[in-house]
């Protein structure tokens, strides 16, 4: 396959699956179950899901793959299990807009943690995290007022640990990271159940869990961990601003949750920055340049 062949599979991999998980917040929001056994049957399924398929896809060879893994596969799996959790929490205690924009930022922070492995981002890189700073500045100021507080620090935590989630899988870019991707989800179902009173869901949830749990996210986390192996990390920055310019617009559309002028502000921000800062890498980065890490 050809550089550019491959630069366009990672664009196609990354668009769709930030496309796919979009309307993720809405179908969350619309759940009758309580938050912890809601949460706990969304990320079993997905688990369940992921781990099934690679078993008929992999077959005999699912146990190397998870073995090629080797230390990766914990950290990676709780790094995700706490981003899974920190997600979950911010959907009911803060406004998807804040929750999805704060969440954007997961790229730049995987950017910084970079330079703990020695890399150097550049001064683009510094700038926009200054910028972003700001941004969640604004966003999180606004949420002692208006209550979402906790919410988005359960959305930076979330952020932060995706982070770690992407570096520890740049680290290890030789390897397929989907098994801890599943194993991570399935970890945190069981935090979930343990904090849930009950796992019985309520009966309308089951065709809203089955959707999202068997179908949108396993389908979703797949394409975002394959499609950045082709491509530089600017534009998996870039195409994931899809989400969130997408995921608050389904609920304004459903529910009629409006951002506030604070998120619009402080959001606006991190949008501008996390684009400006992608924009500039992809110039810097040519696309025929891209190579399957």
């Amino acid at each position: 396959m050809t550089d550019k062949r491959i630069y366009w599979m990672g664009v196609l991999l990354t668009g769709l699956g930030a496309v796919v998980l979009s309307p993720d917040a809405l179908l969350f929001r619309l759940l009758e179950s309580d938050l912890w056994t809601a949460a706990f049957w969304r990320l079993l399924l997905m688990g369940l899901t992921i781990m099934g398929g690679l078993m008929v896809i992999r077959r005999r060879r699912l146990i190397g793959d998870i073995r090629a893994i080797g230390w990766a596969l914990a950290p990676a799996a709780i790094c995700m299990a706490i981003s899974n959790l920190g997600f979950v929490y911010a959907l009911t205690h803060s406004t998807v807009a804040e929750t999805l924009t704060i969440l954007a930022t997961a790229p730049v922070f995987a950017a910084i943690f970079a330079a703990f492995l020695g890399e150097r981002p550049p001064l683009r890189t510094w700038i926009a995290a200054l910028a972003i700073a700001a941004g969640i500045a604004i966003i999180l100021d606004a949420g002692f007022s208006g209550g979402t507080s906790a919410g988005n620090v359960g959305a930076l935590i979330a952020a932060i640990s995706i982070a770690g989630f992407f570096t520890i899988g740049r680290i290890r870019r030789d390897c397929d990271m989907t098994p801890a991707l599943g194993l991570s989800s399935i970890l945190s179902a069981i935090v979930c159940g343990c904090m849930a009173d009950t796992l019985q869901p309520a009966d309308g949830d089951w065709p809203v869990l089955i959707a999202v749990g068997v179908f949108i996210l396993p389908i979703a986390f797949t394409l975002i961990t394959l499609g950045p192996r082709r491509l530089p990390a600017a534009e998996v920055g870039l195409l994931m601003l899809l989400e969130t310019a997408l995921g608050p617009l389904w609920v304004w559309l459903a529910l009629e949750e409006a951002p506030t002028e604070a998120t619009l502000l402080g959001g606006g921000l991190i949008v501008a920055a996390l684009a400006a800062h992608s924009l500039a890498a992809w110039r810097a980065e040519r696309p025929e340049a891209a190579q399957v890490q």
